[in-house]
């Protein structure tokens, strides 16, 4: 099995130096064996990078904040979708939401998917939560040794990478993200990303004021 042909998707929380570090490990894991890997702090959309931008095509705060969680939630989606496996950072008092929708979303669509978890501390008797666990068919590692071998065995089982026809609002988030994920590789320039954003995501309102800041610029 040839690694380099399969992208692994790591979700997990990423809100304080702890936890971007050891999703930083978790990425490396995975790229140290020959698997490509999208990590969204690293790889993803910088929010503080471009709503500054936004604002200053004239969007208050908070329409370009919400264009913004549209473009993030895209892209995301996309990659997810795009990849073979997701792992799964369970760590903390509670899961990660954001990343506990990501793995619904890899789950939904087939992907293998493997959950990594080191932290004791439960709600439910000692237990994770079933709807959670059970993306991963309830079983998980908790070695940063066994992550590389328990995609190795998923793939090699030839686990399917999509059950059925994606849904109208996958297809949706699937071709936005699309755009967004080759802009990105591209290493277009932030004004030309934040373009793309508005047109993606921006109401009609937020259209037209771009169109006229454009023609007043030129």
């Amino acid at each position: 099995m040839d690694r380099q042909h399969y992208k692994v998707y790591c979700a997990g929380p990423l809100f304080n130096p702890k936890e971007c570090e050891a999703m930083s490990d978790i990425a490396s894991t995975l790229e140290n064996a020959g698997y490509k890997v999208f990590l969204p702090q690293r790889d993803g959309l910088e929010l503080a990078r471009i709503l500054p931008v936004l604002q200053e095509h004239g969007i208050p705060y908070e329409e370009a904040s919400a264009i913004c969680n549209k473009a993030i939630f895209a892209l995301d989606a996309f990659q997810i979708m795009d990849s073979d496996g997701l792992l799964l950072n369970m760590n903390g008092r509670v899961p990660d939401e954001g990343a506990v929708a990501e793995a619904g979303i890899a789950w939904a669509h087939g992907k293998s998917l493997v959950i990594f978890n080191t932290d004791k501390r439960s709600l439910i008797q000692g237990n994770c939560n079933p709807m959670v666990m059970g993306l991963g068919d309830f079983k998980h590692i908790s070695n940063y040794d066994e992550i590389t071998a328990e995609f190795d065995r998923l793939f090699a089982n030839g686990m399917p990478n999509s059950f059925g026809e994606s849904v109208p609002c996958f297809e949706t988030a699937n071709k936005n993200g699309r755009q967004l994920s080759e802009y990105l590789a591209s290493k277009k320039p932030i004004v030309e990303l934040t373009e793309l954003i508005i047109e993606l995501f921006g109401n009609s309102d937020v259209k037209i004021r771009k169109k006229v800041r454009r023609q007043i610029v030129s």
